[in-house]
């Protein structure tokens, strides 16, 4: 429990920090997943990266994401490389590129971007050094980086593609024609975009404060999204808001329930939980409505962080692509709080999803990573017999009811580098003494963040096992 004790405290101790600065870190940390995966056979590598990783794990825990981006980017370079990092790239990595808005009207002619600096670093700005930029595969643009901020437009109105669509705005940062950084961030366009959202919002004055279905806790929240947004706003993902306003317009008509097996894809909720909602993110396989007794799984994320995290993070995604291969049902639920909270209501929201999807209800899996592992137990041990398996990851959490997990299959994982180590040896003590199925593994040269990427292959062996028994 030392672990726990130690963030607590950090965050006590800590300013709270903004969506903005949440965002960009999660482009460095989605930089460094994809520079994970592609050295995932190099031992060496991971072994160079692995106490940069740690520093910036160290730095989130005292809410310095601009260290958290830096060391992220160092552990990058270290996977690429056991060389030093040329002070040019350095430079580069550092900085930001922060748009005007992310939802734009079809009408408009460019979406403006400020380039600045997003941490320090003692490397010095290269000569003759310029951002050159475009909108998926429209025009590109280009301005020198002599001073910063500095601010560049860049042409939107003319991209092909439908009307209202997703782009990715990329950004490069060249010297001498060599590019030392690339940055991405996302831009909707959208048709009617002012007359659109302003119908939104007159929507929301017309919902309940307790709504009774999920359309209806949706729109809700579609409706609060799309007017935050719209407001400048800044998430923590690239959420599709195209597709939130043109949600929001057809949750206002639907009679009958809209999410259903045959509406397959990746789909934010707001599913009714007894008096409150609460959010989810949920992927739904192709022809899920040809099947039945399709297996669940739901993944709780860590402190600081959101139903998006095993989709857009953790490992790049591989939680939720692991699933998806096997036509499994993935849902992840938000856990609101600075601190973190009570476990989300996991049983409450399995009866609701029950009513749409063909869920077996004898292969429903757990899997947690942090404070969502400490969740994990307590929901084992309040709801005995509800869930198939359960997976906690660099987290552990006391056995107050050790009786009710006997002969539960429970996988615990966790780095040797990592400060949640002690604490998953004594749950896997705790664990075999209460009888549980426990299966324990520690893995070399990993810390508290990557975890979840290397043991996942792991943690889908051990459910499958647990699946064809069932």
């Amino acid at each position: 429990m030392r672990y726990r004790v130690a963030v607590v405290a950090a965050l006590v101790a800590a300013p709270a920090f903004g969506q903005a600065d949440r965002y960009e870190t999660g482009r460095h940390l989605h930089a460094f997943e994809v520079a994970w995966d592609a050295h995932d056979t190099d031992k060496a590598a991971k072994k160079r990266a692995a106490p940069l990783v740690n520093q910036a794990m160290q730095s989130f825990l005292k809410f310095n994401l601009p260290d958290v981006a830096r060391s992220l980017d160092a552990a990058r370079h270290a996977l690429e490389s056991a060389d030093p990092v040329p002070a040019a790239v350095r430079w580069a990595d550092s900085l930001r590129i922060v748009p005007e808005a992310r939802m734009v009207d079809v009408a408009t002619a460019d979406v403006a971007i400020t380039v600045k600096p997003f941490y320090k670093t003692d490397a010095e700005a290269p000569k003759s050094c310029v951002l050159r930029a475009r909108i998926a595969n429209g025009k590109s643009v280009e301005t020198n980086l002599d001073s910063l901020p500095t601010t560049l437009k860049v042409p939107i109105k003319d991209v092909p593609g439908r009307p209202s669509a997703e782009f990715v705005l990329t950004a490069e940062v060249v010297a001498d024609g060599k590019v030392l950084a690339t940055k991405t961030t996302g831009v909707s366009r959208i048709e009617k975009l002012a007359e659109r959202v302003e119908a939104i919002k007159k929507l929301g004055k017309d919902l309940p404060a307790s709504p009774d279905t999920i359309e209806k806790a949706t729109l809700a929240l579609l409706v609060k999204q799309v007017a935050d947004l719209s407001a400048g706003t800044v998430a923590e993902t690239d959420y599709p808001l195209s597709r939130f306003v043109a949600g929001a317009e057809r949750l206002a008509k639907v009679t009958e329930p809209y999410y259903i097996a045959k509406r397959p894809g990746d789909f934010w909720l707001s599913v009714p939980t007894g008096k409150a909602q609460t959010v989810i993110r949920i992927r739904v396989p192709e022809k899920l409505e040809e099947r039945k007794d399709v297996p669940i799984l739901l993944a709780l994320h860590g402190m600081g962080g959101s139903e998006n995290l095993y989709f857009d993070a953790y490992g790049n995604g591989i939680v939720a692509k692991l699933a998806a291969e096997r036509g499994w049902l993935v849902v992840s639920p938000r856990v609101s709080g600075l601190l973190g909270g009570p476990a989300p209501d996991v049983p409450a929201i399995l009866d609701e999803l029950i009513k749409r999807y063909p869920i077996d209800p004898k292969r429903v899996f757990l899997i947690g990573h942090s404070m969502g592992a400490a969740h994990v137990v307590q929901l084992a041990q309040k709801h005995p017999g509800r869930f198939a398996a359960v997976a906690a990851l660099g987290g552990a959490e006391r056995l107050t009811k050790p009786e009710s997990l006997k002969g539960l299959p429970v996988f615990v994982g966790c780095g040797k580098l990592d400060f949640a180590l002690p604490g998953a040896k004594s749950l896997h003590t705790a664990l075999e003494e209460a009888k549980a199925a426990v299966t324990f593994r520690e893995y070399d040269d990993i810390e508290h963040l990557t975890v979840v990427r290397e043991a996942a292959a792991d943690v889908f062996k051990f459910f499958d096992g647990v699946a064809k028994k069932n």
